[in-house]
């Protein structure tokens, strides 16, 4: 075999296999702002979930003509179109970046009840209001949910004494929280929520002012939801109250299959 040849063959076969491996991927990917574009046409909005006269954000839960939070509301924003979690032979890379605001009313120290990122069967119903959050039902189980809340009112005997973010995995019981204070009260919050199914790692990273929050957990989420799934933003009031607008959110999922035959694409030579 000649030099060139033997350059030549290396580079291809990994160019080949480069080739064969981007193929073999699906990427599922959207983004919208709700501070002054305009209303997206593939999200299902349910529950209370509205767009109000005075503002250009999504609020997710019952107000009433001069802006006041409402008690026992629920609302949720839902991607249109199902996601693949999950195929034989394959992983999946998920990303969301939720941007949103959380007003209690002016005096008020404890306002309920706060805000979710959830992955569900392609869909499902919406859940209760209250702690629920839209996602979970009055007993606070749904065993085919894995969840992010965001909430602000602890509730006794199912929460920790403190505000928190925490990872709920078929119960509103978190399997972990982190405390936020009051952080996630009356400001801008800007929360990272990544899954890689390689490592089962689910990491949730928040923004909130100056002050930044962590907390993880490790969980296979394909043992507990179906191949098809949709996923969504939700929040509720109970008999206390808050005003919750959602201002932007990403989200991006890739999924790689990895038991792609490649082998024929490789020179032996």
């Amino acid at each position: 075999m000649d030099k060139l040849s033997q350059t030549l063959i290396p580079v291809l076969s990994s160019i080949a296999l480069l080739l064969a491996t981007t193929a073999r991927s699906q990427t599922t990917s959207f983004q919208y702002d709700f501070n002054g574009g305009p209303q997206p046409s593939d999200l299902v909005y349910q529950g209370d979930a509205h767009f109000p006269s005075d503002s250009t954000y999504l609020r997710l839960t019952k107000t009433d003509n001069n802006g006041n939070a409402l008690a026992s509301s629920v609302g949720r924003a839902v991607y249109s179109k199902p996601i693949t979690l999950w195929e034989a032979g394959a992983q999946v890379d998920l990303e969301t970046i939720v941007e949103f605001i959380i007003h209690p009313k002016s005096g008020d120290s404890n306002p309920a009840d706060g805000l979710t990122f959830f992955i569900q069967p392609f869909g499902s119903p919406i859940g209760d209001v209250g702690t629920a959050f839209g996602v979970f039902d009055k007993s606070g189980l749904n065993q085919s949910v894995f969840a992010v809340e965001f909430d602000i009112y602890p509730n006794s005997g199912l929460d920790p004494s403190y505000r928190h973010v925490g990872i709920d995995i078929g119960s509103q019981v978190s399997k972990n929280t982190t405390d936020v204070e009051n952080a996630i009260l009356g400001q801008v919050v800007t929360a990272r929520i990544d899954y890689e199914e390689a490592t089962k790692l689910i990491s949730v990273h928040v923004t909130a002012g100056s002050k930044t929050y962590e907390v993880s957990h490790v969980y296979d989420l394909s043992t507990i939801l179906p191949q098809q799934v949709q996923v969504g933003i939700s929040a509720s009031t109970g008999a206390e109250v808050a005003v919750h607008d959602l201002i932007s959110w990403y989200f991006t999922s890739t999924l790689v299959h990895t038991g792609a035959n490649i082998r024929q694409y490789v020179s032996k030579d």
